[in-house]
């Protein structure tokens, strides 16, 4: 119970904490938001591949964050109209120069493995966390950021807080031995009420805050169990132990990861459309 007890006061606290430093830097005017979440993807990219590197993988970190910082830069330079055709012949360009790498490598057995898992980590840290600078620069893009985070930490702190103190029915106990229904449905409350406490910042009708509310947070769980597949798979707890009471930066990213870009396109088909 003691240890129940301190895991929550850490989680607590390291929430509080990232919701302070969040409205600091994304209202922070002038400063290169883009810079935090390169930061942010790259470390997250070496946790994902140390758990690769735990099932015998080698994926080559360099030519994964050369593909990371590519979706990121490229969303940054997008929004200010960067020729299409110069992004095609960029990713092209690394695509074909990361199958090249392959051929000096000593062991062949896992070259398609490597490779998919060096894209795949580009991809997972880089183009769909690439989808929180688009929504930064939305119409009120700030306050839309802000409201994704809070709604999506709500729904975490629902399942915890529900899970621990009611959950007895196992929801995927092969991926997740902890998680529960119970949980799940008190994510789904919490992050629906988080929604209609951010009516005034999302603008929306009842039944628009009640879906999105809903949908977030099915996205945010389904973003939880993906890396928990991974962990999984690994036979590791948790990515890392940079976050205190979450473990890494994935376990503390997993949920955004998937809700990023469902947010961005919900606000913008339904509002700025």
């Amino acid at each position: 119970m003691e240890e129940k007890y301190n895991n929550f006061l850490k989680r607590t606290a390291t929430i509080i904490i990232g919701i302070f430093l969040s409205f600091l830097t994304i209202f922070w005017k002038g400063f290169p938001f883009f810079i935090i979440i390169i930061i942010i993807a790259l470390l997250g990219l070496k946790e994902l591949y140390s758990m690769a590197h735990k099932g015998g993988y080698r994926p080559s970190y360099i030519l994964g964050s050369v593909l990371t910082f590519y979706f990121i830069i490229i969303t940054v330079y997008d929004l200010y109209c960067l020729n299409y055709y110069i992004e095609n012949i960029i990713i092209t360009f690394f695509i074909i120069l990361t199958f090249i790498f392959q051929l000096f490598k000593k062991d062949y057995s896992k070259v398609l493995a490597d490779t998919s898992i060096t894209i795949f980590g580009g991809i997972y840290l880089g183009y769909l966390l690439s989808f929180v600078l688009k929504i930064k620069d939305l119409p009120n893009g700030n306050y839309y950021l802000i409201s994704l985070l809070i709604i999506t930490w709500a729904n975490d702190t629902g399942a915890y807080l529900v899970g621990t103190k009611f959950g007895k029915n196992k929801i995927f106990p092969k991926i997740s031995p902890k998680k529960t229904i119970e949980g799940s449905i008190g994510g789904i409350i919490f992050s629906i009420a988080s929604t209609f406490a951010l009516k005034n910042w999302l603008d929306l009708t009842f039944n628009e805050l009640l879906s999105l509310g809903l949908i977030i947070s099915i996205i945010a769980q389904l973003g939880d169990l993906f890396e928990s597949v991974l962990k999984r798979g690994s036979g590791i707890k948790d990515s890392g132990t940079l976050i205190p009471g979450h473990g890494g930066i994935l376990d503390s990213l997993d949920s955004l990861i998937f809700t990023a870009p469902i947010f961005y396109y919900y606000i913008t088909l339904l509002i700025l459309n």
